[in-house]
């Protein structure tokens, strides 16, 4: 759960074609470089928001990729200034970074999209003719559904799916750290823990790679489903949904047999508390869902309550309490 926006990070400013040759990118004419420093991996990510900040933030610090920012908005690389601030205000990092247009994927060792779930379609389709066949790719998106369109991407041994509960803040180009909690990351299907993956999870506080992460993607929208929704209608804080732990438990009840459906075998009692936990832990954060509807901006609401809604459908399940919170949403 973290309030989310857009924005930039990474390497030099180039808009000439590269060529890669023993870890190194070098471009075609002599005005720079593009390459690996010391023979560390390429990270590129897709998504500069809030949590595509943090995650370059976190790879920096761990200093095992170089990192830079994709745009398939732009057509020309460019340099922006990033500043990130940690938890408790103590610390600061300022640093100049590279975004680059979409062709660029072609030099990624590893590629990390972190876009709203309603974008990650048209990112697909348009890095899709640049992407290596055998460059891994991590999708970390709220909600659930946005993963089968990887699948349009590249070959399903080279996908990868990650949740976090990493949250932070951004304005502009400034993020700050609002809590660092465990990143999942795991195989979409057969995908094995290659040593970039390894590398990205050793970079994540708490990373885990677990061959489990569809429940942990579960465990994730059971949250979003609560916070996300309650906390948008009511324009609240997280904490606040704890002081009507009815509404709470109204939505677990009826999305629990859902969940089950899909493989999560986790007791009602036992999601609620995870809600719970979540909500104190970020307390004081808005969700980006209340994030979305305060600034006018698309939600996911469709990923979350959406496709809930639409599985619990197929399963024969009735809903009117979710029904009606996404009813709101739709009409606000």
């Amino acid at each position: 759960m973290c309030y989310i926006r857009r924005i930039i990070h990474s390497p030099p400013s180039t808009d000439m074609k590269a060529i890669r040759y023993h870890g190194t990118y070098r471009k075609t004419d002599s005005r720079a470089e593009l390459k690996t420093s010391h023979g560390k991996p390429v990270a590129c990510i897709i998504g500069a928001g809030s949590i595509g900040q943090l995650t370059a933030e976190l790879l920096r610090r761990r200093g095992l990729f170089k990192t830079c920012f994709i745009d398939t908005r732009i057509k020309k690389p460019k340099r922006v200034a990033c500043t990130c601030s940690s938890i408790n205000g103590r610390s600061s990092y300022r640093c100049a970074k590279g975004v680059y247009p979409e062709s660029f994927v072609r030099y990624a060792d590893l590629l990390i999209i972190t876009v709203k779930a309603f974008s990650v379609a048209k990112i697909i389709r348009d890095i899709a003719p640049h992407l290596k066949h055998d460059t891994p790719v991590v999708l970390m998106v709220n909600g659930f559904g946005a993963q089968e369109e990887l699948k349009k991407l590249t070959h399903e041994n080279r996908l990868y799916l990650a949740s976090t509960s990493n949250g932070a803040t951004h304005k502009k180009y400034s993020v700050v750290e609002k809590g660092l909690g465990t990143t999942y990351i795991g195989p979409l299907k057969h995908a094995k823990e290659i040593s970039v993956i390894k590398y990205f999870t050793k970079s994540m506080p708490s990373g885990t790679y677990t061959a489990s992460i569809y429940d942990e993607l579960l465990r994730k929208l059971a949250v979003n489903a609560v916070i996300n929704p309650v906390t948008a209608i009511r324009n609240c804080v997280n904490a606040e949904i704890l002081n009507d732990p009815d509404i709470i438990r109204e939505i677990i009840t009826e999305i629990s047999p859902i969940l089950r459906h899909l493989g999560l075998n986790d007791s009602p009692d036992s999601l609620m508390h995870r809600v719970e936990t979540v909500a104190a832990n970020t307390g004081a954060n808005y969700s980006s869902m209340q994030q979305d509807y305060y600034y006018g901006r698309l939600s996911e609401i469709d990923y979350i309550l959406g496709i809930l809604i639409k599985k619990a459908r197929i399963y024969g399940i009735k809903t009117p309490c979710i029904d009606k919170l996404y009813q709101q949403l739709k009409n606000m």
